[in-house]
């Protein structure tokens, strides 16, 4: 029977083999087991970098609107429509209703329209010439204020004297220096015209 001498370079070998056995082999085992372990990569989301870096918001800015109007009111002209009474737009002139028609309030004179369907008092600017006729010379504690109208029936009657009576009342005038005079006349409708002046006293 031959016996066999292990030589250096054979113990080497083995020495080699044996750590391959022990140390190798394991470690490649558990690297093995520790990727299987590993759970599964999440799928790469629709429209997202196949990198994984999500993908930079981009902001658009909103539209510039110009505050100023376009030329031309835009493209719309409405038509020029005139009404066919041939006065270029502007309502035919008709008679006022109440106001001042006449007289010289300086010189002791006022003529006015009032309407009793309309007014209860005397209009503004007949109310002004009022205070222009109680400041004439012919206004003196003798003489007497005379309105002048036309017969009327009682509602509208009561209406204008009562217009009247206020408005000089305002003015310090007492009821008693006021002549209503009426004159006879048709049916009246609409505006009534009213004159007024001063009744000079008699000298004693």
């Amino acid at each position: 029977m031959q016996s066999y001498e292990l030589t250096e370079r054979g113990k080497i070998v083995i020495a080699v083999v044996l750590v391959v056995l022990f140390f190798v082999i394991p470690a490649a085992i558990l690297a093995y087991n520790a990727r299987a372990s590993q759970p599964a990569a999440p799928p790469v989301e629709q429209g997202s970098d196949p990198s994984g870096v999500p993908p930079a918001h981009i902001s658009i800015p909103p539209p510039i609107i110009s505050e100023s109007p376009p030329p031309n009111g835009g493209g719309f002209n409405p038509p020029d429509i005139s009404p066919p009474n041939g006065t270029g737009g502007q309502e035919p002139a008709r008679p006022p209703d109440f106001g001042p028609t006449g007289g010289n309030p300086s010189e002791g004179t006022l003529s006015f329209l009032f309407s009793p369907n309309l007014q209860n008092t005397l209009d503004p600017e007949t109310l002004s010439l009022l205070a222009v006729l109680l400041g004439s010379a012919n206004n003196t504690e003798d003489n007497q204020i005379a309105v002048e109208m036309p017969q009327l029936s009682g509602e509208y009657a009561d209406k204008l004297i009562s217009a009247i009576i206020n408005a000089f009342a305002a003015h310090g005038v007492s009821e008693q220096r006021i002549a209503f005079i009426a004159h006879p006349a048709g049916e009246v409708e609409g505006a009534i015209e009213i004159s007024l002046s001063f009744i000079m006293s008699r000298p004693k």
